[in-house]
């Protein structure tokens, strides 16, 4: 992988976490189930975006407002189509009132 290639792929994970904060906050469920793979998993016996959809529409709606804040990211590029690493983001959650 060359320098650009390397840096572009730095910046699309750091947009991945940064687009979760904002399609969860605003509560656009369609946004934030496609930026999962088409066969994710859910549970342990669900697959696929309609039951994340569902999943993610049952546990926001148990909760108030919610304000994520995409921190610090360290990225480990470890082929031109694998990575790992770990992103810090704290949430604030209404809790109530």
């Amino acid at each position: 992988m060359d320098d650009l290639a390397r840096l572009l792929a730095y910046q699309e994970i750091r947009q991945l976490a940064s687009h979760y904060a904002v399609h969860l906050d605003a509560r656009n469920l369609d946004g934030l189930v496609a930026l999962f793979v088409p066969e994710v998993r859910v549970g342990r016996d669900r697959t696929g975006r309609a039951a994340l959809r569902e999943d993610f529409d049952r546990q926001l709606r148990a909760i108030g407002v919610s304000f994520l804040h995409v921190g610090s990211h360290a990225i480990d590029l470890v082929s031109d189509d694998e990575a790992t690493g770990v992103v810090y983001c704290k949430g604030e959650i209404q809790d109530g009132e």
